[in-house]
């Protein structure tokens, strides 16, 4: 078995269906980082992405939502990649609605502006989008016996979130309930977007890198490098 380091994600060698597939994560707007991660990849490979294409941080010289998700999707129309979507899907699908069901504060505003720059605020370019990201971007995927989710893979939660959605498509709908975590439904979508979280005990905070004070920790993500036998 054999395995390469991508940039943010993992080329997987091995047997079966799965040689040669390339998984690409939290690309955040970086076109010029796709590029280079897709240059590493099995041209004739699949590629899985596990969300969070737009909104760039502070280290993106260059953001480029458009350019992002143009390629992400002419490469799941095309059947040469897979994707499931990240809480910054989720949190632009809420931003944009009408009306917002995300807050238009400076804190979050500030999280999406690269979007914002590209697309405006629920423009008619941006709800094409939004969209695209609740059409085509479930909250998970199963691909023989590759399981994709961008944070958290909870069983209890999905059980939830089947009762409803059992192909993990989220719908209009369920936007309310999601935004607010009133209910199970709701709170079982923002485990798998965002992983469980915990409140740090009085008086830690800390910053976040948009400067933001945070009082509550989320598990980090595993990101050892991704063996498949």
């Amino acid at each position: 078995m054999l395995q390469a380091q991508l940039l943010h994600g993992s080329l997987i060698k091995g047997q079966g269906g799965l040689i040669g597939t390339a998984v690409l994560d939290r690309i955040h707007a970086d076109f010029d980082r796709l590029n280079a991660s897709l240059q590493l990849a099995d041209r004739n490979g699949h590629i899985l992405f596990l969300g969070d294409f737009i909104d760039a941080g502070k280290s993106v010289a260059n953001p480029a939502d458009l350019d992002v998700l143009l390629t992400v999707r002419m490469l799941v129309d095309d059947g040469k990649a897979s994707a499931v979507m990240g809480n910054h899907e989720l949190n632009a699908i809420l931003y944009h609605s009408t009306p917002p069901l995300r807050k238009h504060s400076g804190k979050n505003a500030n999280q999406h502006r690269s979007f914002i720059d590209a697309f405006g605020v629920a423009t008619y370019p941006a709800l094409k989008w939004t969209d695209w990201f609740l059409n085509a971007l479930p909250l998970w995927r199963d691909l023989d016996g590759l399981r994709l989710v961008h944070a958290c893979w909870s069983k209890p939660q999905m059980t939830e979130i089947k009762k409803r959605r059992p192909d993990g498509f989220l719908r209009r709908e369920d936007l309310q309930e999601v935004s607010d975590e009133s209910t199970p439904f709701g709170r079982a979508v923002k485990a798998l977007l965002t992983g469980p979280e915990l409140k740090l005990p009085e008086p830690f905070v800390f910053h976040d890198f948009h400067g933001t004070p945070r009082k509550e920790v989320r598990f980090a993500p595993i990101h050892a490098p991704l063996l498949i036998h």
